[in-house]
């Protein structure tokens, strides 16, 4: 047991413009707790599957690492990074300048337009809109929303503009790649100076909440534990508790701990952390 005490999300940055099912804001003391534990500092931070991107955000922000490269297997996703980084005065203006109404939403939604910051825009409210962030095909726009405030209390303007701005602030040390993680984690294999955060989707051990909550949620999990052991440098993944899961990181010597999270219901629950060297109580 690494630690039984939840935290409280409020008590570290918000970084990400997205609001991701199973995003790991929660865990960024945890994240950092492991950076400080190794013995070197790494050159690289590699996340293969960027979703939210909160933990790359927290170690290129908070100077643990001189860069971080994020792979993203959905093109909608891939391309607002792409233009927050790339367009990031534009888009903050742009965000700070909706009024999220019903009647606007619809606007965006109905313009199926190609230009990158017109298809960026319309990822981001799609994502900020619905219910639980969720993206992926049937999900629906939320209707209570925070304290009952609608769809407006999740759209804060001048919030989001700031996140991006500040984003837009280390875009020599972000990159974006639209492609297969797995892929991206042979590039990176035999850098010594790597560390990899791994957040794959939730479809271990037959659990059918990546497939709902993710348009691409395909993965072989057992490649990709095969494809961890090979990492010469350090690496961190964060996956739902199971027995199989536990088997493959055990059959592999990697090292596991379990913290402690509240999932969209306020439950308590456990998530196995897996790494490669020993995370400190």
């Amino acid at each position: 047991m690494l630690s039984d005490r939840v935290v409280n999300v409020a008590s570290v940055p918000q970084r990400s413009p997205l609001r991701y099912p199973g995003g790991k804001t929660w865990l960024t003391p945890e994240i950092r707790r492991y950076l400080e534990s190794l013995a070197f500092r790494p050159k690289v931070f590699v996340e293969p599957f960027a979703g939210g991107a909160s933990a790359s955000l927290t170690a290129v922000m908070d100077d643990y690492v001189d860069e971080a490269v994020l792979c993203e297997r959905d093109p909608d996703v891939c391309n607002l990074w792409q233009c927050i980084i790339d367009n990031t005065e534009d888009f903050a203006h742009r965000v700070e300048n909706f009024v999220p109404t019903r009647e606007n939403i619809d606007v965006v939604f109905a313009d199926t337009g190609t230009a990158r910051i017109d298809a960026a825009f319309r990822t981001l409210v799609r994502n900020r809109v619905s219910r639980g962030g969720i993206m992926a095909k049937g999900a629906s726009v939320m209707k209570r929303g925070e304290n009952g405030n609608g769809i407006s209390s999740r759209w804060y303007a001048r919030t989001l503009a700031s996140r991006i701005r500040a984003i837009g602030r280390y875009a020599e040390n972000l990159h974006f790649v639209l492609g297969d993680g797995l892929s991206l984690m042979d590039v990176y294999r035999d850098n010594e100076s790597a560390v990899f955060f791994i957040d794959p989707p939730y479809t271990a051990a037959g659990k059918r909440a990546g497939r709902r909550l993710y348009e691409y949620n395909e993965i072989d999990h057992e490649d990709l534990f095969d494809r961890v052991a090979q990492v010469r440098g350090a690496f961190l993944m964060t996956y739902d508790e199971s027995p199989e899961i536990v088997e493959m990181a055990q059959q592999r010597g990697f090292r596991l701990a379990r913290v402690a999270m509240k999932n969209t219901h306020h439950t308590v629950m456990y998530e196995l952390l897996i790494t490669s060297h020993e995370l400190k109580l």
